[in-house]
């Protein structure tokens, strides 16, 4: 079809509606009068056609024989006529001065009524008015519907006037064709509010139904009537749209069975009602969903999710600015390099200060320089063997300066003095150097971990209505009183917050009702009361896989405290890390360097930065420490969600991963932390399956079974199933083999990964 067409079919249907609208105001009452003189003035001020609708208001009362209201509706219509005339450019109406013309235009009707029958005064003058107030009711609800539709909320005016003139054309219907047609059509529209709207909506609309047959038969238990209509359906729906419209047809039979509504029922009462819940239920669900989502509309909040989006993306746009400066920073370290004194430069300088302090002032000078021809080339001699032993003594110079020099003390006093001096200057510049590094290396991590976070807060959250929808209507049958709920991100960034008009209710079913609707498991993130009566609790996916650890420990013999420390933590919700570090030595000093170490790196993760910079930053924080403090390391970082592990060792002893298909043995080669500045550490990446345990040990320990094949031979003929029992079983072991001594801090540290149970 194209679009002439489709503008002719819409024009028809138009001036149809409008036609049709004059014939059923025409019969708001048992006898015809010009009620429909309201549609008139409504078309014409929604800009209909000025000839075309006078012309089918008249055939309306022709229509429907009443031919003795021709001369003053004939008036009317030309007196409106005229009045568009004038107002033909407008584009808005006066609607005002239309209503307050009304009287004006029905004088014909006031004169004469309706010349076929009679009209007492009184009833033509009645008419008159409440055609007025009628509208005035229609020009603001035809307004609404038309440039409104379902895409904007209506104000509360708008609503009462809809509400009033659907009320109207009911009854103008069971006038028109009949109050059973209008029963069958009540029928059908009760079913589909109960499905569109909530059971609040629904009564409304049932009540004002049941006003068009209270009017009509002037018994106000109609109005009951539907209302239960309303509830029943509305009950019913839940459970099936279909069962709700054989809900409506028994209650319909029920409430005559029992009250005796209708004084009588007969088929005729039956029939309508069960032709309008069968075209309710052969009517496909999409078309009465898409209806729903468009009627609904208005009702979304879009404000709140458009500004959390929005506050989000402000958010990641500062971020990603505040992330520039860092790099910035980092860059501005790494760029500009401080000029060292290279070892040549040192050389020549200490030859020239040689010369300069010791040999200018001489008095065997002259005598000197006669007999000694390679004085320079012994100095530089002399100060090459200084830079390579890193200080003089009388047996390192050379036989020529010995035997012609006489400041020989002199000179190797001032030599070590610049060698000493040059090798102190040496320490600051790497001092210097190492802390332009750190903090270059440090600027640069917050910078990544601003970008991270601008790059996720950036992302434009999308929620999920329907899923909303049918979230709250489960909860709602199951007790919960939902006020508000959102749901937004996909997959595992899945996040449900919900606003429960209620304290005291069962965490554990709320939380297996949404794993169970959204069709993974959740957990609880956060609860807070924000009113004496609301609460607000926020769910997240969970894992799919948990942790669980033993930890087993023996100070070593005459030592007050144990060097070993460990930590347990909890990154994220998908993020595990569990660490072991053991300090050289025993006692308070070698648990303070293993705790510092753990806290750096404990921090560090849960700021988000990476583990090569972690690591790399905490052995130079320990390697430029004045003292020679040094800390062999575990760590295990598990991935809960795809239950992989990163497992990263300086120094420390090999440690285990138990599982069903053996023993795997994880050996580190680098050395301790804080030995030297640059270490790399070993690395192993693996993949965990449920029910593993992965056991680390420190020194105390590997040392008392001496090599990790006994280790092994162990741990085969011990059960692995609790990790404490297992980090029990491995401590008393490694004492029983060093016969009950403690030779150095034991510590035994066990972690099972387990897969969590699925939605029942």
């Amino acid at each position: 079809m194209n679009k002439k067409a489709s503008l002719n079919y819409i024009c028809v249907l138009k001036y149809a509606s409008i036609f049709l609208g004059f014939l059923i105001f025409n019969c708001l009452e048992d006898q015809v009068l010009p009620y429909s003189t309201s549609i008139l003035v409504t078309a014409l001020c929604l800009n209909c056609s000025i000839i075309l609708t006078p012309i089918l208001y008249i055939l309306s009362f022709i229509l429907l024989g009443k031919m003795g209201l021709i001369a003053s509706s004939g008036i009317a219509s030309l007196f409106y006529f005229i009045l568009s005339l004038i107002y033909f450019k407008s584009k808005n109406k006066p609607s005002i001065l239309y209503c307050a013309f009304i009287t004006i235009s029905l004088i014909g009707f006031i004169v004469l009524g309706d010349t076929t029958i009679h009209i007492s005064l009184e009833k033509r003058i009645f008419t008159v008015l409440l055609t007025t107030i009628i509208t005035c009711v229609t020009i603001v609800a035809c307004k609404a519907l038309c440039i409104k539709g379902l895409k904007f909320k209506y104000g509360i005016e708008e609503s009462c006037s809809v509400v009033i003139m659907l009320a109207l054309i009911g009854l103008g219907l069971s006038h028109l064709l009949s109050p059973l047609f209008f029963k069958g059509f009540c029928a059908l529209v009760i079913l589909l509010s109960s499905y569109i709207f909530n059971s609040n909506r629904s009564l409304l609309i049932s009540a004002v139904l049941g006003c068009s047959l209270a009017i009509y038969y002037g018994n106000i238990n109609y109005i009951s009537v539907y209302i239960a209509w309303s509830i029943i359906a509305s009950i019913i729906m839940n459970f099936s749209r279909f069962l709700s419209a054989v809900g409506i047809i028994f209650t319909d039979c029920a409430l005559q069975g029992i009250f005796n509504i209708y004084g009588g029922y007969f088929m005729s009462d039956l029939i309508p009602v069960f032709i309008g819940c069968t075209i309710f239920c052969i009517i496909p669900t999409s078309p009465i969903a898409n209806l729903k989502q468009r009627l609904l509309t208005f009702q979304e909040k879009h404000l709140t999710r458009q500004s959390i989006n929005r506050n989000r993306l402000l958010l990641s746009n500062r971020l990603y600015e505040l992330s520039s400066v860092f790099a910035e920073i980092s860059s501005t370290f790494t760029i500009f390099k401080q000029t060292q004194l290279t070892p040549e430069k040192a050389k020549n300088y200490i030859a020239i200060q040689i010369k300069n302090s010791i040999c200018c002032d001489c008095k065997n000078l002259q005598k000197c320089d006669l007999q000694f021809n390679n004085k320079i080339s012994c100095i530089e001699k002399m100060i090459d063997v200084g830079f390579a032993k890193g200080k003089l003594s009388i047996i390192d110079l050379p036989k020529d300066i010995t035997d012609y020099c006489i400041k020989t003390t002199d000179l190797i006093y001032l030599t070590n003095k610049m060698l000493l001096d040059y090798k102190n200057y040496c320490k600051d510049k790497a001092n210097i150097l190492g802390g332009r590094e750190l903090i270059a290396s440090e600027a640069q991590g917050v910078a990544d971990i601003l970008s991270g976070l601008a790059l996720e807060t950036g992302t434009t959250l999308s929620f999920q209505r329907n899923l909303e929808e049918q979230l709250s209507t489960t909860l709602q049958k199951n007790g919960y009183i939902v006020s508000e709920l959102l749901i937004f991100g996909q997959s595992i960034n899945t996040t449900v917050s919900l606003i429960l008009a209620m304290k005291e209710f069962s965490i554990n079913s709320l939380q297996s009702l949404i794993s169970k609707t959204l069709g993974m498991q959740m957990i609880l993130q956060d609860k807070i009361l924000i009113t004496q009566d609301k609460l607000y609790v926020v769910f997240k996916h969970s894992a799919n896989y948990d942790a669980v650890f033993g930890i087993a420990q023996k100070v070593k013999d005459n030592s007050n405290k144990s060097g070993d420390t460990h930590s347990v933590v909890r990154l994220s919700d998908d993020k595990f890390l569990v660490a072991l570090s053991d300090g050289m030595g025993s006692g308070e000093n070698a648990e303070k360097i293993s705790a510092t170490a753990l806290s750096l790196i404990e921090t560090f993760y849960k700021a988000g930065l990476t583990s090569e910079l972690i690591l790399k930053t905490v052995n130079k924080l320990l390697s430029i420490n004045a003292d020679e403090n040094f800390t062999a390391l575990d760590i295990c970082v598990i991935d809960l969600n795809t239950c992989k592990a990163d497992l990263i060792k300086y120094g420390s002893p090999y440690g285990f991963i138990l599982g069903e298909n053996g023993i795997k043995i994880v050996e580190s080669n680098s050395l301790p932390l804080g030995i030297l500045e640059e270490l790399k550490p070993s690395v192993c990446q693996t993949d965990l399956s449920n029910e593993n345990i992965v056991l680390l040990v420190t020194d105390g320990i590997s040392d008392a079974f001496g090599q990790a094949s006994e280790l092994i031979d162990y741990l085969r003929t011990i059960p692995n199933i609790h990790p404490q029992s297992l980090a029990d079983n491995v401590l008393n072991k490694a004492l029983e083999l060093s016969n009950g001594k403690a030779n150095d801090d034991m510590t035994a540290l066990a972690v099972r990964v387990y897969k969590k149970p699925k939605l029942q």
